[in-house]
């Protein structure tokens, strides 16, 4: 529910001072909450270096005592509850209200970024989702003619950095010949995500929209080859659109003289 709001205020926050104090006090809040969890995860750490030293005596009123820190958790808990059912009021009073997360604010939208270099820093202890990843990536048990593997994430949880970083995996970059990435946005046209795919294998741009000139092209490029195709920050559900993508991307794979199209397909889509 409160995400809902925040998809709601941020189509707002630029029209009202009011939304913009909302949403200053939400991040107070959520930073509070990421403090509680951080506190957490370290007393839960002291508590297993603990139980090491047996030959100690562990004081009732020292920070560590289980008993004591489960109320303090507790009261923390509790505040933060507080906070924002006082801010979901607080929402309600200044005109937001719950959409669909689906829907974009069509007002005010922010360039997304179409450059597959970011810094790496923000995967920092998400290795292990990085190697998760790669291993689907790897498998070499597909029965399909198109494997496709979904990753699905609100938006902002680094699934755009978590995306790059993959394709820049040792393992990755000598598994696949060709590696292409695209930023799809709400700005979901076939031609487009063909043209894009052409300039990512080293071809000079093209002025055309001629749908089959352009799956014949990448055809011939990619003849033989193993390709890893990530289609990065999707929007659009359309059904016939993402039929018309996969028939043009099993027709590129045609008569590659393999079992199976070396094809694979990482879509990061928002939750």
């Amino acid at each position: 529910m409160m995400q809902a709001l925040i998809s709601d205020s941020q189509s707002k926050q630029l029209t009202s001072k009011a939304v913009q104090v909302w949403l200053t006090k939400l991040r107070s809040i959520a930073l509070d909450a990421e403090i509680m969890l951080d506190d957490f995860g370290y007393e839960l750490l002291h508590q297993k270096i603990e139980t090491r030293k047996r030959d100690k005596v562990r004081s009732f009123f020292t920070s560590s005592n289980p008993l004591l820190f489960s109320l303090e958790m507790a009261s923390r808990i509790k505040n933060v509850n507080s906070s924002l059912d006082e801010a979901y009021k607080e929402a309600n009073q200044i005109g937001l209200h719950p959409v669909e997360l689906i829907i974009r604010a069509p007002d005010h939208k922010e360039d997304r970024m179409t450059d597959p270099f970011v810094d790496e820093s923000g995967v920092v202890g998400r290795v292990d989702d990085v190697s998760r990843v790669v291993n689907l990536l790897m498998r070499s048990d597909y029965k399909k003619d198109l494997p496709v593997i979904s990753i699905v994430g609100m938006a902002g949880q680094g699934k755009t950095t978590l995306s790059q970083v993959v394709l820049k995996d040792d393992h990755v970059v000598n598994y696949f010949d060709e590696r292409i990435w695209i930023c799809v946005s709400d700005d979901f046209k076939v031609e487009r995500l063909l043209n894009e795919m052409l300039n990512s294998c080293g071809e000079i741009k093209i002025e055309t929209t001629n749908r089959e000139e352009l799956v014949r092209r990448l055809h011939e490029k990619l003849k033989g080859k193993r390709c890893l195709l990530v289609l990065d920050d999707i929007w659009n559900e359309n059904g016939e659109k993402w039929d018309c993508m996969r028939k043009c991307l099993l027709e590129i794979g045609a008569s590659q003289g393999t079992k199976y199209w070396q094809l694979r397909v990482v879509m990061w889509l928002p939750q």
